[in-house]
């Protein structure tokens, strides 16, 4: 993996490692200059948010769901906007208040302020631009799509995932709007996304034992490939494939969490959490930072 080292650069431990927390996602929370991970313990036990505040104090935070139990999610994808921060959890997200996120004690629990429904459950999420990014995550047998989001592209590649993209909207549902404004047909093992400042959209690929994948597209170089039927509207649907792959950097196994952040894209790792170890080998406990 010597391109992805000689490409990036190790900014700081992932939280919660010792604590058996198995890390899925990161955000950077604007409310806070703070980063934020979600994931699951390798233990039974409450789903912990974890925040990294500036100067590197970490807090471990809880979410109290409404009918008393804690989230005990899969937490396969945290996002935020100035007034929110979004959690996954199954058939949709949780919603809790930025500013409560950002002031909570170690230790907290949080109680949602709502939650939101969609038409799969999110594998990965992302705000970029005033946009949110939601996705599914494919791979044969053991996590499957509905049929009709396994699409043949153009070029002949057969992609078996979607990203919805939601625009910003004051009379949606915590700031977008309720129905998805376009539809982007991915390939498979897709863990997360981010769109660039000069746009790129990236995706971070990875399942089990495998090199994982840094997909960029070019996304001024897509064109409307049909049409696609979300949230019970027919939208444009825009394949990812050959025709707009920019590059394609090969990341080491379980590449997860990815966002694009002061011209960088910062990426984390799940392989050195307490479930895995083998990651500690090669320096997967820390978020590496990136240009592509």
């Amino acid at each position: 993996y010597a391109p992805f080292y000689e490409a990036a650069t190790d900014e700081f431990p992932l939280p919660g490692l010792a604590a058996s927390f198995v890390p899925q996602d990161l955000d950077y929370l604007d409310e806070a200059d703070a980063w934020l991970f979600s994931g699951y313990q390798a233990k039974d036990g409450p789903s912990p948010l974890y925040r990294r505040d500036a100067d590197g104090t970490v807090a471990r935070l809880t979410v109290a769901l409404p009918d008393g139990s804690s989230y005990q999610g899969h937490g396969s994808a945290v996002t935020s906007t100035d007034d929110y921060v979004l959690l996954a959890q199954e058939g949709g997200y949780l919603v809790l208040d930025a500013r409560e996120v950002a002031a909570a004690p170690d230790g907290a629990a949080l109680q949602p302020v709502g939650s939101v429904e969609m038409d799969f459950s999110p594998a990965f999420m992302n705000v970029e631009d005033g946009t949110l990014y939601a996705g599914n995550f494919y791979f044969p047998g053991d996590y499957e799509t509905p049929a009709h989001h396994r699409i043949v592209t153009p070029d002949g590649t057969e992609n078996p995932a979607v990203v919805y993209a939601y625009p910003a909207s004051d009379a949606g549902r915590f700031g977008f709007a309720e129905r998805a404004e376009r539809v982007y047909s991915i390939p498979a093992m897709v863990q997360g996304v981010a769109v660039t400042a000069d746009g790129q959209m990236v995706l971070s690929c990875s399942y089990g034992l495998r090199s994982s994948h840094l997909l960029a597209f070019d996304l001024g170089r897509t064109t409307v490939d049909g049409a696609f039927v979300a949230d019970g509207a027919t939208v444009p649907l825009y394949a990812l494939d050959s025709r707009s792959l920019a590059a394609d950097l090969k990341a080491p196994p379980m590449t997860e969490g990815i966002e694009s952040h002061d011209g960088l894209v910062y990426v984390s790792e799940e392989s050195a959490c307490s479930k895995y170890l083998f990651g500690r080998l090669y320096g997967a406990g820390v978020v590496y930072a990136l240009a592509l």
